[in-house]
C-alpha cells in the first residue's frame, strides 16, 4: 500500500474552511487517542471521541476530497496546508507533534471515512502503543491487524520551515507589502501635516494586506521590521508597530476582523505626531520643558485627527483609544494626565507593548549606547504589572523568542550569527533558527540557515549562543538578511 504521495505543494496562506476544519481535525485527533490510552473500543467515551474524529474526516473529505495531516518540528500542515493555532489550541497541537515524533511518523492520511467502531479501534490502538512500537512499516502492521483501512501513516517530513522561509518569492512579496505599507504612511501622514487631511482609505488597504502577510508567514514580515530608514523613524516606526501588533494579535487568537481593527489602530497610532514640529521630532538632542510638554500631546493630537476623519456618526472608537493611550502605562503613570482613574483598552495594551519594543531597538542618532533587541525585551520584562500587562507581554516574547529576529549572536563555535526566526517550542525559545555570518576564523561567509535546536548524536547540542552583540560595532547589516536577494 503506498504510504506517502509525493510531489505534494506546501500552501502556507490561510484557506477557508480549510484552517478552521484543519484545527478541528487537530484537537480531535489528539482527544481520540489520549481517550484511546484510557478506554476500550467499545467504551462511550472512546466512542464519542471517534465519532468526532470521524465527523471532521467526512466533512474534510467533501470539502477537500481528501484528507492528510502532517507535522514537521512544530508545524502541523493539513492537505498541505499550514494550520496556524489560536494560543487557546496551541497546548493541543503542541502534544500532537509530540505524540507523533515520540512514534517516529509524520502524520496519517485518511483515505476513506471510517466508521465509528473503526475510528474507536484506530485511536485505542495507536493511543496505547506510543512507547513500544514506532516507525511506518509497525504502526501500518498493527493497523492491518486491528482492520483499520481507511488509515495510514505517513514517513516523517522534513525541512518543512526552511521551504518557507527559503522561498523567495514569499521574500520578494513579503518585503513588498513592507515597504509599499511605509511608503504610504508617509504619504498619509505627510497629507496630514501640510493640507491637514487624514485619508484612511490607502492606510486600510495596506493593513488587510499586513494582516494577510502575518496570517501567510508572520515571521518573514517580522524580520523585515529591521530594514531601518533612519531618515523616516515615524514612518518606519508606525509600520513596524503595525506588524508586531497584528502578529500578537494573530498569536493570541484574534479572529481577522478583529486583526484588520488592530492593524488599523496601530498604524494610526503616531498619526498625532504630524501635528509636532518636524524640528522637535528630528532634534538630535535632549528636548527641554516646552518641546516635550508639545511631543507628548501627540495622543490628544492623534485622537482628534481620528475624529475629524470618520466624522460624529461614525466614530473609530478603537483607533482613538489607542492613539490617546498607547503612553498610558497600566498603571496609569503614564501620559497624558487623567482627570478620572481608567482601564486600557485591550488593543492599546498590545500597541503599548510593541511600540515601547521598537521604538527602544530603533537606532537614532541622539542614542550613543543602541539597546539590542534582548535588551529591549529583558527592560519590559522589568516594567511588567507596571507598565505592560503581563500576560500579553509573555505572549510578545513567546513570539519574538529570548533573541528575537535581526539579533546578532556570538555562539560557542566562535561563529557569528543573525537570529532569523525564534523557535516556536516555547521550551526552547533560547534556541532560535539563525543565518551564519562569519566562520570560526572571523571570515565573512554567506552561511546557511541552521537550527540551533539541533543535536550531537551524544545528545549535545552542536551550537549554542554565549552573547548578544551590537550589530553595528560589528558592520552587520541584519537588514538584509531578511530582504528577496
Amino acid at each position: 500500500m503506498e504510504r506517502r504521495r509525493a510531489g505534494a505543494v506546501v500552501t502556507f496562506g490561510v484557506s477557508s474552511p480549510i484552517v478552521a476544519l484543519g484545527r478541528e481535525l487537530v484537537q480531535n485527533l489528539l482527544v481520540s487517542l489520549r481517550s484511546g490510552q484510557l478506554y476500550e473500543p467499545g467504551n462511550e467515551t472512546l466512542r464519542a471521541a471517534g465519532h468526532r474524529l470521524a465527523q471532521t474526516v467526512s466533512v474534510l473529505w467533501q470539502v477537500e476530497g481528501r484528507v492528510r495531516l502532517e507535522v514537521a518540528e512544530d508545524t502541523v500542515l493539513v492537505n498541505d496546508t499550514r494550520i496556524r493555532t489560536e494560543l487557546r489550541l496551541y497546548t493541543v497541537q503542541r502534544n500532537l507533534v509530540r505524540f507523533l515524533e515520540s512514534m517516529e511518523i509524520g502524520g496519517f492520511e485518511w483515505t476513506g471515512v471510517p466508521d465509528l467502531a473503526e475510528a474507536a479501534r484506530f485511536a485505542h490502538y495507536v493511543g496505547r502503543v506510543e512507547g513500544e512500537v514506532s516507525g511506518v512499516d509497525e504502526i501500518s502492521d498493527g493497523l492491518d491487524r486491528i482492520d483499520v483501512r481507511s488509515v495510514v501513516p505517513l514517513a516523517p517530513r522534513q525541512e518543512v520551515l526552511e521551504e518557507l522561509t527559503e522561498d523567495p518569492d514569499k521574500r520578494l512579496r513579503a518585503e513588498r507589502t513592507y515597504r509599499h505599507s511605509v511608503a504610504v504612511t508617509r504619504e498619509v501622514m505627510e497629507s496630514v501635516r501640510t493640507r491637514g487631511v487624514l485619508r484612511t482609505g490607502k492606510i486600510r488597504r495596506a493593513v488587510q494586506t499586513i494582516v494577510d502577510q502575518v496570517l501567510d508567514d508572520e515571521t518573514l514580515l517580522v524580520g523585515l521590521t529591521n530594514l531601518r530608514d533612519y531618515d523616516e523613524p515615524t514612518f518606519t516606526h508606525s509600520v513596524n508597530v503595525c506588524v508586531f501588533s497584528v502578529s500578537l494579535g494573530q498569536r493570541i487568537g484574534l479572529s481577522r476582523f478583529e486583526l484588520y481593527d488592530l492593524g488599523m489602530a496601530a498604524l494610526l497610532h503616531d498619526i498625532g505626531k504630524a501635528d509636532v514640529p518636524k524640528e522637535i521630532l528630528l532634534k538630535p538632542d535632549a528636548l527641554d520643558d516646552e518641546e516635550w510638554r508639545q511631543m507628548r500631546n501627540h495622543v490628544r493630537f492623534g485622537a482628534l485627527r481620528i475624529l475629524e476623519e470618520r466624522g460624529r456618526d461614525d466614530l473609530p472608537i478603537r483607533e482613538m483609544l489607542v492613539a490617546f493611550e498607547h503612553h498610558l502605562n497600566v498603571d496609569l503613570s503614564g501620559y497624558p494626565e487623567l482627570f478620572a482613574p481608567r482601564r486600557l483598552s485591550f488593543y492599546s495594551k498590545i500597541v503599548s507593548i510593541c511600540d515601547s519594543f521598537d521604538a527602544g531597538t530603533t537606532p537614532r542618532i541622539y542614542k550613543t549606547e543602541p539597546i539590542t533587541p534582548a535588551e529591549m525585551l529583558e527592560a519590559l520584562q522589568r516594567w511588567q504589572g507596571t507598565r505592560y500587562d503581563p500576560i500579553l507581554l509573555k505572549a510578545f516574547i513567546g513570539m519574538l523568542g529570548i533573541y528575537p529576529a535581526g539579533s546578532l549572536v556570538l555562539l560557542d563555535t566562535m561563529e557569528l550569527g543573525v537570529v532569523i526566526a525564534a523557535n516556536s517550542d516555547p521550551q526552547l525559545l533560547d534556541r532560535p533558527r539563525i543565518r551564519l555570518v562569519t566562520d570560526p576564523e572571523g571570515n565573512r561567509i554567506e552561511g546557511p540557515a541552521v537550527n540551533l535546536a539541533e543535536r550531537e548524536a551524544s545528545g549535545e547540542y552542536v551550537r549554542t549562543i554565549v552573547q548578544v552583540l551590537d550589530a553595528d560595532r560589528y558592520g552587520v547589516d541584519v537588514g538584509r538578511y531578511f530582504v528577496a536577494s
